[in-house]
């Protein structure tokens, strides 16, 4: 791949080779129906898109996220809030911290940095050196294109990338990017329309409920089975050993989280020791082992969570279950 720098030797009769951006402050429209605020000089983000006619999903990531809770891990790093319509959906959030390996992320795949780190950057990210076209046959547009052609799937040859501007802003119009799906190589358009620049409305960010970190899922907190299957013959026994992902919240001075278990088909099947386990901030990394006992043979079988405090009450079990064949 050849340099931005050499190429702005070899192409200095064509454009300018540099790294276009959007403003730092934003409010758009894309397609889809998709609406962003951006603003990377106070670390705040907002996006909401219809996914269908009657789901609705709203996103917000900050670096200090309102209503958190005092001297949380919440109030100390960077979060992410999504919000669900209708509220039956539920809502979640995630914590980027040492402990936020479970986490998601609705806005762009860039600004994640790390498993346990986040920061708010540019809109766009190009993958390659763009140059800016000096061909004056638009009198309305500014285009860039990359240092770098894709061919598509029709053998047709086209750059990397591209964005245009309206003349002589900032303000994007639309950008394309060549990718593949499966063996399909295609060019994707994304069109833009500018709402505002400059520091976003206080409305957008207003939508954040203050009983967020109450009623919300921590998507942070699960459960670690080793292993996650076993089978266990009659009158015979198998260890799981069992462990935390992220430390309880602490609820009215009490960070413990007490688990027992149900167990679906053939419920006369098993026994385990302990019937319940706990953690707490202290030792949720601390492995601890339940035993299960076969008493009586049996079909497939799932042992599920029953949660009991530390911010595990509102966690799918669904997601967590012991398979015993």
């Amino acid at each position: 791949m050849h340099s931005c720098l050499i190429l702005l030797t070899l192409w200095s009769y064509f454009g300018d080779c540099t790294q276009p951006y959007f403003p730092r402050q934003v409010v758009f429209s894309s397609d889809g129906g998709l609406i962003v605020a951006i603003d990377e000089i106070n670390q705040r983000a907002y996006q909401t898109l219809n996914y269908t006619s009657t789901e609705q999903h709203t996103s917000f990531v900050m670096q200090h996220f309102p209503y958190a809770v005092p001297d949380s891990p919440q109030s100390k790093y960077y979060v992410q809030l999504l919000l669900r319509t209708p509220p039956s959906l539920g809502c979640q959030y995630g914590t980027y911290w040492k402990y936020g390996e479970q986490n998601f992320n609705d806005f762009p795949v860039h600004w994640w940095v790390t498993e346990s780190s986040f920061e708010i950057k540019n809109y766009i990210n190009f993958h390659f050196g763009m140059i800016h076209s000096k061909n004056t046959s638009s009198i309305d547009e500014d285009y860039w294109y990359s240092n770098e052609t894709c061919m598509l799937e029709d053998k047709e040859i086209l750059p990397c990338e591209e964005i245009y501007f309206k003349k002589n802003t900032e303000i994007p119009l639309r950008s394309t990017v060549v990718v593949r799906y499966g063996m399909q190589v295609i060019q994707e358009i994304t069109n833009y329309k500018i709402i505002s620049i400059g520091k976003p409305d206080e409305k957008y960010f207003d939508l954040i409920p203050k009983n967020w970190s109450v009623v919300c899922q921590d998507a942070n907190l699960g459960i670690i089975y080793n292993p996650e299957a076993v089978t266990i013959d009659s009158n015979r026994s198998s260890d799981i050993h069992i462990s935390l992902t992220a430390p309880p919240h602490r609820i009215n001075g009490n960070d413990t989280v007490r688990i027992r278990w149900k167990v679906t088909q053939c419920k006369t099947c098993f026994k385990w020791i302990p019937e319940q386990l706990y953690f707490n901030s202290k030792n949720f990394q601390t492995t601890q082992i339940l035993t299960i006992i076969r008493i009586k043979n049996g079909p497939l079988a799932k042992m599920f969570p029953i949660f009991k405090g530390g911010g595990f009450d509102s966690i799918s079990t669904d997601d967590y279950s012991i398979i015993i064949t």
